[in-house]
Formats: C-alpha cells, sequence, structure tokens
C-alpha cells in the first residue's frame, strides 16, 4: 500500500499543479485576445464567461483525482464515479477535450509568444505596434484547432489502419517464404470502445487471412462485464495456425484488486473461444521441415519481465528456424536480451502508439514519453526487428488523438534484403 499511495500522490501533485498552470496560461491569453479585439463589450460578462468554464472543465478532473488518493489510503472501499451517460458525455469527455486542444493551442502559441516577449524587452515602442498580431494568432489558434482536435480524433475512433512488414529472413530453407503474420493488440474493450468497433477491427483481421494470429494483450480496460463478450469476438478471428496472445496490463484490471482473479477469468474466457493467452511459455510450429518458435513473455505492471524465466525460455528449443517474442510492454533490456538468443520478431503494444500525440514541428509530443522512447513503429537491434502496435484500445482518457488503429500484417521472405 505505501507503494501505491505514493504513486497516487505523486500522479496527483504533478497532474493537477500542471492542468491549473496550462489554464492560467490559457485564459490570461483569451482573456486577452478577446480584450484587444473587442470581442467582449464589457470586462465583467467575460471574466464570469471564464469563471464558469474553468468550474466546468475541472469539475471531473480535480474529482477524479480526489478518488484515486481516496481508493489508495481506503482500499477497503469501492467508491469510484458513477459509469453514467450524463457523467461521460456532460463531463469526462468535455473535460478531457477542453485540456486536449488548450495543450495543442499553447504549443504552437508559446514559441511565438517567446518571440513577442524577445521583441518587446529590446523595443517597447515596436511591441506595442504588432501585438495586436500576437492576439489574432491566438484567435486564429483557436478557429483553427478546436475543429481541427476534434475531427481528428473522430477519424482516429473510426479507421483503422493495416500497416505491412516484410521480413527477410536468412535461412536456407524455403518453407517460410511467404508466411504471413498478424499482429494486434490492446483491444481494451469497454463503454467507449464498443462491441461494434471491435467487430469492425477483428474483421479487418480476417481480410487479412494470415497464417497466424498473436495478440499483445489487453484484452479489457478494466470491466468484468465484458471479459465473455471481448472473447466471443475474438473467438471469431479466423487463422490457419490459431490465435495466441501474451498477457496484458489491464488483462489484471476486470475485479477491483483481484488481479489474479481477472486474469483467470480472461484466460479461461479466450480458451473456451479457442484463443490461448499464453504467461511465459513457448509454443512451436513446423511449416514443413522448418521450426517457429513464439515466446510469450509477461512483462506487465503487476507482472513483470523477470530474466531468469526469459532466459529458461529463450534457451529452449534454440534450433528455430523463425524465433518470435510476444510481450505486453516494450523495452529496451528486453528487446537487447532477445537479440543476444538469435530472435528474429519482437512483437509487443501498450502504448497505444501514444494515444495522444501533439502536432508540433519536427517532433512527436505524447504524454506516452515520459514512459518509453518506443512509442510506435519499428526499431531494429542489428538483424532482430521490434515492432510496437498501436493497437485499438484507450486507457485513461476515451480520446485518441493522430494515434491511428492499427494492425501489423509480417511477410516473411526468405533470402537477404533486396
Amino acid at each position: 500500500m505505501d507503494k501505491m499511495f505514493f504513486v497516487a500522490i505523486t500522479r496527483a501533485a504533478i497532474f493537477l499543479p500542471s492542468l491549473f498552470l496550462i489554464e492560467y496560461y490559457f485564459f490570461r491569453y483569451l482573456h486577452k485576445a478577446f480584450l484587444e479585439l473587442n470581442i467582449f463589450k464589457t470586462k465583467q460578462k467575460l471574466v464570469r464567461l471564464f469563471l464558469f468554464i474553468l468550474i466546468y472543465i475541472n469539475l471531473f478532473p480535480v474529482f477524479q483525482t480526489i478518488v484515486s488518493v481516496h481508493s489508495v489510503i481506503y482500499p477497503e472501499t469501492d467508491f469510484e464515479i458513477p459509469k453514467s451517460f450524463i457523467i461521460d458525455y456532460l463531463f469526462r469527455i468535455p473535460s478531457w477535450y477542453a485540456i486536449l486542444i488548450m495543450v495543442q493551442i499553447i504549443l504552437f502559441f508559446a514559441s511565438v509568444h517567446l518571440i513577442f516577449v524577445f521583441l518587446k524587452k529590446i523595443k517597447l515602442s515596436f511591441y506595442q505596434r504588432i501585438k495586436i498580431y500576437l492576439m489574432r494568432y491566438f484567435v486564429l489558434l483557436l478557429i483553427i484547432f478546436i475543429p481541427y482536435v476534434l475531427l481528428r480524433s473522430y477519424y482516429d475512433y473510426k479507421n483503422v489502419k493495416v500497416e505491412e512488414r516484410i521480413y527477410y529472413l536468412n535461412s536456407q530453407k524455403k518453407d517460410l517464404e511467404g508466411l504471413k503474420i498478424a499482429f494486434i493488440s490492446d483491444i481494451q474493450i469497454d463503454r467507449f470502445n464498443k462491441e461494434d468497433r471491435v467487430q469492425n477491427y477483428i474483421n479487418k483481421v480476417n481480410e487479412l487471412n494470415a497464417d497466424i494470429v498473436l495478440a499483445g494483450g489487453d484484452f479489457i480496460s478494466g470491466d468484468s462485464n465484458y471479459i465473455p463478450v471481448v472473447a466471443s469476438i475474438a473467438g471469431r478471428i479466423k487463422s490457419n495456425l490459431g490465435v495466441y496472445s501474451a498477457i496484458g496490463d489491464h488483462d489484471f484490471a476486470g475485479f477491483k484488486k483481484e488481479y489474479f482473479r481477472s486474469l483467470d477469468s480472461v484466460k479461461s474466457a479466450l480458451k473456451a473461444n479457442n484463443v490461448k493467452m499464453i504467461d511465459n511459455g513457448n509454443l512451436l510450429f513446423y511449416v514443413n521441415e522448418s521450426m517457429i518458435k513464439i515466446t510469450f513473455l509477461s512483462n506487465t505492471y503487476i507482472k513483470a519481465f523477470d530474466e531468469m524465466i526469459f532466459d529458461s525460455l529463450a534457451r529452449s528449443n534454440p534450433e528455430a528456424d523463425l524465433k518470435i517474442l510476444v510481450a505486453h510492454q516494450p523495452e529496451e533490456n528486453v528487446a537487447k536480451k532477445a537479440m543476444s538468443y538469435g530472435y528474429n520478431l519482437y512483437l509487443t503494444g501498450h502504448t497505444h502508439g501514444g494515444q495522444i500525440n501533439f502536432l508540433f514541428p519536427f517532433k512527436r509530443i505524447s504524454p506516452v514519453m515520459f514512459e518509453t522512447k518506443f512509442i510506435s513503429g519499428d526499431f531494429w537491434f542489428d538483424g532482430m526487428l521490434m515492432i510496437v502496435n498501436r493497437g485499438l484500445g484507450m486507457s485513461t482518457m476515451p480520446i485518441r488523438y493522430h494515434s491511428t488503429p492499427e494492425i501489423t500484417l509480417i511477410r516473411i521472405k526468405v533470402g537477404k534484403m533486396e
């Protein structure tokens, strides 16, 4: 409990002050822009409007933070914010969109604002003549980014991309030529990521006619009621060699604080639908005379990477012609270990591709960058390719922004890269 209490307090101590600082900066210059451009006739009306907006958008994040800390201090209680349509769509989602829009605008405004601050320091009279352009720029950003953020997040909610890779396998055998591996991760079904969206994702997997389908875990978000639902949908995946998954963080979250009961329920429901979830184990296949070895490594917050277990799994069947490692979280030390054991592919998810990726010139800015540098895409470790799949679901905020859901299709070619 001491560790969980420390984490909860630390998150609250970082999140709320950061949020209030963002809001202070944003509304200060929104206020200046509206007054400078005479958008509101009286200052009092503007202040009252801003006060109402601030109270409204802060109700959910403040209360959610209090509830999170309370649940750690008093773990025996089951108090949480009710899951209701009114709370979700009148408070939760508007609050997250407001924060998202404010941060996106600030990223573009602050850099230009710094230039104006410098001009003010060196030549005050010149600054007084041009400062109106700074206010116009702020309003322009409002006009651009309010609809853009809403439309882009809607696009990322409705669409799925199939990202194809070709992996050249250095082998004398031709048995694995043309093998197709589909990799999915982080389905995370819940009341925001509903059945029809998950089914659409699975339909696109089936259109690929993959020889084998692998998954990085996280079939649920945190509600045990969705375990049989997602298992039934996952059971509709078509594959010649079957469907297999590693365990994910959220697979432990179906029952509050009953982590392994949740994992057992997810595994049992998936197994009943012909999807096998493997907790630290190897899987062997033969395609004619060629052996495929797939290692499923448990690497989550609840059940972390165990080096001794991985060593044991990796040393087994070293003669395999194609070696694949599947784990939920991407980690550099795991990748280097896998490379040293001759694995060809390391398939992972967890990050949701950042989930929230702010527009900014020449740089991806996402909260996930504070956890890992492996946000999405391909990372080479000598001859081993690590792929971080963007997945489908959403965590914390029920929004994806510049992170279109992904299905990874890997085609095996035998021979050296052309």
